[in-house]
């Protein structure tokens, strides 16, 4: 016997469909906001060292710029970036200083 869409021996109750709700995230007006929330950003993450790096913003264009240590903080620095609202594509002017001394 075939069992066609409406014929299961499931549960009418397991069926129930599920409603998934998410608040919009806002996305900010200014290049100013724009700048704040990547450093609010990127001071949050305990594995990210920015103490030397300086943010701009125009026109939601996001520039990285001063130095870092390691390669790996140029990853993060921008991976964190692209994700802010906001944020429509990511420049890297920074140089990356090697021996940390």
């Amino acid at each position: 016997m075939q069992a066609g869409a409406q014929q299961t021996d499931v549960p009418r109750k397991l069926l129930e469909p599920i409603i998934v709700t998410a608040k919009k995230q806002d996305v900010p007006k200014t290049d100013e906001e724009v700048t704040r929330q990547v450093e609010a950003a990127l001071r949050a993450d305990p594995y990210v060292f920015d103490s030397h790096v300086r943010i701009t913003t125009k026109d939601g264009v996001v520039t990285l710029s001063g130095f870092v240590l390691d390669v790996w903080d140029v990853y993060s620095l921008k991976r964190i970036v692209r994700k802010m609202a906001g944020v429509k594509k990511v420049v890297d002017q920074l140089t990356l200083e090697l021996g940390g001394d």
